[in-house]
């Protein structure tokens, strides 16, 4: 057997940099020093992915699966869902590991927080994020008992990227998040989200369906944003209520303007929000902080500058207007957006 590691340590390097990945993450578990000399350089663009449905582990670069490691260990069966068993140990060492290894951020996805998990076992694998050095991503909550969730938020004491909840809950009332979420919140069912709650969320994005907030929620929301109280770092608000809600009272008092997309249009700078929408945002109603910056509730997107305006958007602005200007006739939707500039 050849004596790699007699090699200097230079040598070893240029040798396991020309070996591929699988080669390298098995070399890595042999002992500690092999470890050592597998660590690779901090690299942005490089995931490990932690999929609960399938315990799955999986290294990702450029969003592409470069590596993905055998699962035997963890399952007998891919098609079915596992119980939590004392294997769920072995998998975070794993993932532990090849997050050390490959010196990259964590991504967890489908995460149950409901039987057979128990609140003790909920609480090492908390325990096991928080004392991390890696960046933790993103997390997905795949489903949840309320009071597992709640464990969750309370013990959580992460800075992350992103934060999925995809579960239905009921009319719990969870008043702030005491950890910080950078770039994107988002709730599939957010009957349990109030507006305290809102109030306490300061990343990029928001999206929050199936809601119960009401207009005079939405209205101080949009109050204390223009008051440069809370949510200074939002750039897009995207929200889905129970109920139509009249926007009207949702932009009462607050100066706002109904704009003709003909003739404004505004690029919006923070260009990852939008997904697939374009950059350019026509019309919509205009609200000025107190600050100067700008919120446009329900603009219109378009990717160029100067497209001309579909004939039934301006269709759609002028019956608009008409509900805009009525002081009888309420202007009700379900769906909007705001985008802060």
């Amino acid at each position: 057997m050849f004596p790699l590691l007699r090699l200097p340590y230079l040598c070893i390097q240029d040798i396991t940099n020309m070996w591929e990945l699988i080669d390298l993450y098995n070399f890595s578990i042999l002992s500690k020093r092999a470890k050592r000399i597998s660590r690779r350089k901090k690299e942005n663009d490089s995931t490990v992915k932690l999929e609960f449905d399938y315990y799955s582990i999986s290294l990702y670069r450029n969003s592409r699966v470069v590596l993905e490691l055998p699962t035997k260990q963890f399952l007998s069966d891919r098609s079915q869902f596992p119980l939590f068993d004392p294997r769920m140990c072995v998998l975070l060492q794993t993932t532990k590991h090849l997050l050390d290894v490959f010196n990259c951020s964590l991504d967890m996805r489908d995460w149950r927080l409901k039987p057979p998990m128990t609140k003790d076992q909920l609480i090492m694998m908390i325990d096991w994020l928080n004392g991390m050095e890696n960046e933790v991503k993103k997390i997905v909550i795949k489903s949840a008992t309320w009071e597992m969730l709640e464990l969750f938020m309370n013990r959580f004491q992460r800075s992350i990227r992103k934060l999925y909840i995809r579960n239905k809950l009921g009319h719990n009332d969870y008043k702030s998040l005491n950890f910080q979420v950078k770039q994107l919140f988002l709730s599939n069912s957010s009957k349990w989200f109030h507006l305290d709650f809102l109030f306490s969320l300061d990343c990029d994005r928001i999206e929050m369906y199936n809601s119960i907030l009401t207009e005079e929620d939405l209205n101080m929301f949009l109050r204390s944003w223009q008051e440069g109280k809370t949510n200074r770092n939002l750039k897009s608000f995207e929200f889905q209520t129970c109920s139509d809600l009249d926007i009207k009272k949702i932009v009462k008092d607050c100066g706002a303007k109904l704009k003709d997309p003909r003739t404004t249009k505004h690029e919006f700078p923070h260009i990852k929000c939008l997904k697939d929408r374009g950059n350019w945002i026509c019309g919509g109603i205009h609200i000025r902080g107190n600050d100067g910056r700008l919120a446009i509730l329900n603009g219109y997107f378009d990717y160029v500058e100067d497209k001309d305006v579909p004939e039934d958007l301006i269709e759609y602005y002028l019956e608009c207007l008409e509900l805009w200007n009525s002081g009888i006739k309420t202007w009700e939707r379900k769906c909007s957006h705001f985008n802060f500039f």
